[in-house]
Order: structure tokens, then sequence, then C-alpha cells
């Protein structure tokens, strides 16, 4: 954290380590229960995911499809008392081969230190939703 950064920032940042491990007790710990995290796109996968217990299926089936979690690079984070937005790139690969990049927006809602909604958004659908579509569910 530097010494300007909003809480609610470094929540989120710090929401992107734990991803990054893979540590699932961290997220369960600052997700709310009626949390709603909304993937963009087209694909199989998007979707509203309601409740803490289908979020964290979901990032655990999604691992599971890919070749371990997407890689996530941060270009930036700007946050209030309400929301955080971060900009970045990312990329994933399946078991086949096969792969995507794309750069991404996710807006995070934030209340009392926990995740309450995210809503997240693709650069190119195109090219993501058929890398997502031939995953296995």
């Amino acid at each position: 954290m530097t010494e300007h950064e909003h809480p609610n920032v470094t929540l989120v940042r710090e929401g992107f380590e734990a991803f990054r491990r893979g540590d699932t007790a961290w997220m369960d710990q600052h997700l709310a229960d009626d949390v709603v995290w909304h993937v963009g796109g087209n694909s199989k996968w998007s979707g509203a995911y309601q409740g803490k217990g289908n979020v964290l299926e979901f990032f655990a089936r999604q691992a599971q499809a890919m070749a371990g979690p997407p890689s996530v690079d941060i270009h930036d984070i700007v946050g209030n008392d309400d929301h955080v937005v971060v900009l970045g790139s990312a990329s994933a690969s399946a078991a086949d081969g096969s792969g995507a990049e794309w750069k991404y927006v996710q807006v995070f809602h934030v209340r009392d230190g926990k995740t309450t909604e995210v809503w997240g958004m693709a650069e190119n659908d195109a090219a993501v939703d058929p890398f997502l579509d031939g995953l296995p569910s």
C-alpha cells in the first residue's frame, strides 16, 4: 500500500494477489455473502454469479478448465469509498495449448471491507469468447 492509497484500492489489490496464489480462504473472507460477480461477453461462462459460494465455485471451475488461473497484469487501480476500477491485461491457456490475451476493466463495489458486486469486461469478446467456449465446463 502506498501512503495515499485508498483502503478499498488496497483491498482489491490484495484480492488480485490472493487470486494469483489460489488463496480461496482470503477470498471467502473478503467477499460479501450476497456478492454478485458479472462476467461480460457472450461465452458459456458469461453471466451473473450470485452468492459467495457460487462465485468461489466459478473461480475453481474456471481454474480447473484452464491450465491454471489466468495471468493478470494490473495497469492501474483507482478507487474511493464505494468503487474500485481496475485496468489491466490478462492471458490464459488451456490444457490443449489454446489461449487468449485481452485487456480488461473490472469495477468493484466495496462495502465494509467486502466486495459486494463486480462487473468484468474484456476488450475483445470476439477473441476471448471462442477460447472460453472451447474450455470444458
